[in-house]
């Protein structure tokens, strides 16, 4: 059973490092204004309306597994320390705009995941390693796109996603 969770409660376990497990966030839950984080994010088992990370950079792990996002956002954020998002579902279009900057051996791993709408990697640049498998796209990306500005230092791997992966834009299917 899943215990609602204010965001005020929610947000001041997050700043104390503790794990969000089997909680519902009915409300915006957001890290932002440039904030450096020390801590780990770890968000299982979950519901959040709504989860923004603007202009953060993340010197430890993030990782969600098993969580529905109804809105989310990781616009400019840096995973140095990596990102993992498994078994989750994400209902509105996705932004990781200009984001990314794992280190080497700090991989982000997106795996067995739906994404309900678009998601955007416009701008971003991968230093480490950088897995995106058994994935559904329902409305693409642009995670293996030329002409979006993404840079991998190390190739990335794509494997069984279902979904284009290729799409030449950064716009909702709507916008184009």
């Amino acid at each position: 059973m899943k215990n609602f969770l204010t965001t005020k409660i929610a947000s001041t376990l997050l700043s104390n490092g503790q794990p969000l497990i089997d909680l519902v966030v009915s409300e915006r839950l957001s890290i932002d204004g440039g904030e450096i984080w020390n801590k780990e994010v770890t968000i299982l088992n979950s519901s959040i309306e709504n989860l923004t990370f603007l202009m953060v950079y993340f010197n430890k792990p993030v990782t969600f597994r098993n969580c529905h996002f109804k809105d989310a956002s990781f616009n400019f954020s840096y995973f140095q320390k990596g990102l993992t998002i498994e078994d989750c579902v994400f209902d509105k279009y996705l932004d990781f705009e200009a984001g990314g900057h794992n280190e080497i051996g700090n991989p982000i791993i997106i795996k067995n995941n739906e994404f309900r709408e678009f998601v955007n990697f416009c701008d971003c640049w991968y230093t480490g390693e950088v897995e995106i498998m058994n994935n559904k796209f329902l409305k693409g990306t642009n995670i293996a796109s030329k002409d979006q500005y993404l840079t991998f230092d190390i190739p990335p791997v794509f494997q069984e996603n279902i979904g284009q992966l290729d799409i030449e834009s950064e716009c909702r299917e709507e916008e184009q």
